[in-house]
């Protein structure tokens, strides 16, 4: 079969080729803008690794200040693992990163809660959890503060 030609006499068949080479370009560009980096993707596991091991902490902070006869906080992460007011008494499975934290100590002279040793930019700034509200719009990791504070009985 011959290729059709126009009525200034040339063929038509090389515009398909030049079309679908035009889509395929464009499907390509559209792939590239909405793929998501491999360090903004490493990030947020970072961030979400954060998140889980705050709370653990903040939640075995709160474990410690249960179990006592009289409520105090931990003097130290150590504390949490091996609590020194009972024999094999643990409020945390194991120690995250510990080197990845900063405590933040309260009134009692223990620590209250827990921060991230990073002063960069977290990539989430919105959407979390009800008990993390606190961090929306943080403008660094600092911001993300996991504290627990009693509820006041009364």
């Amino acid at each position: 079969m011959m290729p059709q030609t126009s009525k200034a006499g040339r063929t038509d068949a090389g515009y398909t080729y030049v079309a679908m080479l035009v889509v395929l370009v464009g499907l390509a560009l559209a792939a590239q803008v909405t793929s998501v980096p491999s360090a903004t993707t490493a990030k947020r596991a970072i961030e979400e690794q954060i998140i889980f091991e705050g709370r653990a902490y903040r939640d075995a902070i709160a474990r410690y200040w249960a179990f006592g006869e009289e409520p105090s906080y931990p003097a130290s992460l150590d504390d949490l693992l091996n609590d020194p007011r009972g024999p094999n008494v643990r409020h945390i499975r194991r120690l995250y990163n510990p080197d990845g934290w900063r405590l933040e100590y309260g009134a009692d002279g223990g620590f209250q809660g827990v921060v991230p040793n990073r002063t960069d930019a977290p990539l989430k700034q919105s959407g979390f959890p009800v008990d993390l509200s606190e961090f929306e719009e943080a403008a660094t990791y600092e911001g993300w503060v996991f504290r627990f504070v009693p509820e006041e009985e009364g």
